[in-house]
C-alpha cells in the first residue's frame, strides 16, 4: 500500500523524486536512535541477570533492595529487611521470589580506599608538613 502511495506521488509532480530518499534516511535515523539503543540496553540487561550469583546484593525494578539466597532458571529469591553488616537482632529476614527479569541491577560495593604513604613523621600541630627544627 505504501509502495502504491510512492508510485502515485511520483507519476503526480517532479517534486516528489525526493520523497523515498528523505523516507529511506527517516527510517534510517529512527533505527538509529530508538531502536538500536534500546535492543542494546535489553542486550546489556540480560547480560547482567544472567551474571547474578548468590550472595550478591541487587535491586529490583520496583525498587527492593536485597541479597540473593537462591537462583533458578527463570526465578531469584532475595533476602531482603537485613543487609549485610547490619545487627541481625535490629529487623526480621524476609524471602521474597521474583522473576529473573525483575532484578533491576547489581549494587556493587564500593572499592575500600588505601590510605596515602608519607615519606616521614608528619606533625599534626604543623598542619600536616614536617618541622624543621633549624629554622623555628
Amino acid at each position: 500500500m505504501l509502495s502504491t502511495v510512492l508510485i502515485a506521488a511520483a507519476a503526480k509532480s517532479s517534486g516528489s523524486n525526493l520523497l523515498l530518499p528523505i523516507l529511506i534516511v527517516g527510517f534510517g535515523a529512527v533505527y538509529f536512535f530508538i531502536l538500536r539503543p534500546r535492543q542494546k540496553a535489553q542486550q546489556q540487561q540480560r547480560s547482567q541477570n544472567s551474571q547474578i550469583d548468590i550472595g550478591d546484593v541487587v535491586v529490583t525494578i520496583g525498587g527492593v533492595r536485597g541479597v540473593v539466597v537462591a537462583l533458578d532458571d527463570d526465578q531469584v529469591t532475595i533476602a531482603t529487611g537485613q543487609m549485610p553488616g547490619d545487627d541481625p537482632t535490629q529487623s526480621a529476614v524476609t524471602h521474597i521470589t521474583f522473576l529473573r527479569k525483575a532484578v533491576g541491577q547489581k549494587i556493587t560495593p564500593p572499592a575500600a580506599e588505601e590510605p596515602e604513604a608519607t615519606d616521614g613523621p608528619v606533625d599534626p600541630e604543623a598542619g600536616g608538613a614536617e618541622s624543621d627544627p633549624e629554622t623555628s
